[in-house]
């Protein structure tokens, strides 16, 4: 995470659910990406955007081009987890680095990079002014 932007993390906070679990007891690898989605949303949202809107009328939509994720300690069913994110972005791109936490502990740290892309297209475009300035600190 050397490379975050220097703001304040956005915090979303989730209790795990125990369908969420494997075998072990522990929250299943593959659920975590569903969490970072949940969190991307939620900063999103508090900064003002709608991307049903932008999905919807303008046939935006945002495209997960990489994904990156260290897993560090396990959460388990019931845990109260705390996920930092951090946004900066590009021409074209949005680049989210997260941290996962249980109190202190960092659990996973995550990178994703979402490419803005025309719906109808299937092509990368540059972001709307409007996206890129809702994420600037």
């Amino acid at each position: 995470m050397s490379d975050a932007p220097a703001h304040a993390p956005h915090v979303y906070r989730l209790r795990t659910g125990y369908g969420d679990t494997d075998q072990s007891g522990v929250i299943h690898h593959a659920v975590y990406m569903r969490y970072l989605e949940d969190a991307r949303a939620d900063y999103l949202r508090e900064r003002g955007l709608d991307f049903a809107a932008l999905e919807q009328g303008q046939r935006i939509g945002m495209a997960v081009a990489r994904a990156t994720m260290r897993f560090l300690r396990p959460a388990r069913f019931d845990d109260l987890l705390d996920i930092e994110v951090r946004v900066e972005t590009q021409r074209a791109t949005m680049l989210f680095d997260y941290r996962v936490l249980r109190g202190d502990t960092v659990l996973l740290e995550a990178q994703l990079t979402l490419a803005c892309i025309d719906l109808e297209k299937m092509r990368a475009i540059r972001l709307p002014p409007e996206v890129a300035a809702a994420c600037r600190p």
